[in-house]
């Protein structure tokens, strides 16, 4: 394992922690759309994003329906929330784009937050963001229209890719908002007419 990149996307955590990381740490290569969590598996490592982002959502009746997403040196709250509990994950996690990720025991995380407190300050760090990403799409689905939380969606999405250029489907735009593809077509199309996005094809372009 990498000292460097763990370094660089864990940099608080302190050489001995890093040196426990490296020694019962695995880290994978997951390809776009490959699963890095299933809903209704059971948790038996904490992923954390060393490169790449990860997309967080949850399927409920057929409804797929996105929660936020993961980038470097993050890990996911749903995973610190399952780890003392036996239940199966509620959620799936999947690479927009080619990912590693550091797939840590739960066992030793359970020791690692008892024995290191810049890990058990990470957990709570993570815990924190990810909770209010989610008050946060809480608002938007009570008190926003979905053409603005359509392009608050583009936004974020093009901050998380770190480009303007989008290369995302309807269908894809419609899952994560938990819409249809023609109400997502219709709402596109006006915000191309408004000057704030240009589509061309399956990508679309931030103004």
């Amino acid at each position: 394992m990498d000292n460097t990149i763990l370094e660089d996307c864990l940099p608080s955590l302190g050489a001995e922690l890093i040196t426990e990381i490296k020694k019962f740490g695995t880290v994978k290569t997951y390809s776009k759309n490959d699963f890095i969590v299933k809903q209704g598996q059971f948790v038996r490592n904490l992923p954390i994003v060393l490169t790449g982002s990860v997309k967080v959502y949850s399927n409920e009746e057929d409804l797929q329906f996105l929660l936020y997403y993961i980038q470097q040196g993050e890990s996911c709250i749903f995973s610190f929330a399952h780890l003392f509990s036996q239940d199966a994950i509620n959620f799936s996690a999947i690479p927009e784009k080619k990912a590693d990720i550091l797939l840590l025991p739960i066992e030793k995380v359970k020791e690692w937050i008892l024995r290191y407190p810049t890990f058990n300050k990470l957990v709570i760090g993570e815990f924190q963001k990810h909770y209010n990403e989610l008050l946060e799409a809480t608002k938007q689905i009570i008190c926003y229209k979905l053409e603005d939380r359509l392009l608050t969606y583009l936004k974020n999405k093009s901050t998380v890719s770190n480009s303007k250029e989008l290369p995302v489907s309807h269908k894809d735009i419609a899952d994560d908002l938990g819409t249809s593809r023609v109400v997502i077509s219709r709402l596109m199309k006006k915000l191309e007419l408004d000057g704030k996005v240009f589509q061309d094809g399956r990508k679309i372009k931030m103004l």
